[in-house]
């Protein structure tokens, strides 16, 4: 499963994201991890997509499909609208695609715990008057349930919640970068102490509304 935080400073979107997919056995159990997974996907220094959840489907045979081809199959297909359209738009057409290759072509109930997934898009959008404003936009498929423009999202295992609550209930709106960067991190280190299923590097991408100074703050294989 996975942790993916992203919040909102001064004129950056910071999202955050662990490593470890993992599988569990009939009983609940964790039996085999891997701190290799990528979960963020930048688009053109302008979108950032995250992915919680259900991270690889099984196809028999030994072989698995890695969900997050359906995210970039998505962005493939839009390349020439995807800067332009709004966050909810991309989040809402991002979805069906999700729930379609799940359930049609994988043959899986996109809304059971089995299969469940997350996903945030963060953009920079004009809103009325011409301001451009950070937006956060969230899906949680077990809720079937969207979350649209916040200034913080969290998605994730159940487990995490309780613990990144206080957090994100924390208000870091006068804070130095540095500072909220490492209360978040500090988060991290807090809920991969705790939950099993969370862990690994962690990757943190800077979303700048201005889009050419967008960068990776942390990423694999050098954090």
């Amino acid at each position: 499963m996975t942790l993916i935080v992203a919040y909102t400073w001064q004129d950056k979107i910071i999202i955050m994201a662990d490593s470890r997919s993992s599988a569990r056995n009939d009983e609940g159990k964790m039996i085999d991890y891997s701190d290799e997974e990528y979960k963020i996907i930048p688009v053109q220094n302008k979108i950032a997509i995250g992915h919680a959840g259900l991270q690889k489907a099984y196809l028999g045979e030994g072989q698995y499909f890695n969900l997050n081809k359906i995210t970039e199959y998505f962005i493939e297909v839009n390349q020439q609208i995807i800067t332009e359209a709004t966050g909810e738009q991309l989040l809402t057409g991002l979805v069906e695609m999700w729930n379609r290759t799940l359930s049609e072509k994988l043959k899986r109930n996109p809304f059971t715990l089995d299969n469940r997934f997350s996903l945030l898009l963060a953009k920079f959008e004009v809103i009325e008057g011409g301001e451009l404003k950070p937006q956060i936009h969230a899906y949680q498929s077990h809720f079937q349930e969207f979350n649209w423009r916040g200034s913080k999202a969290i998605i994730g295992d159940d487990a995490v919640y309780p613990i990144m609550m206080s957090y994100y209930e924390t208000n870091t709106d006068d804070w130095t970068f540095k500072k909220t960067l490492d209360f978040y991190l500090k988060g991290f280190e807090e809920v991969m102490e705790q939950v099993e299923t969370v862990g690994g590097p962690i990757d943190v991408y800077v979303l700048d509304a201005i889009h050419n100074n967008s960068y990776w703050q942390k990423h694999k294989p050098n954090n």
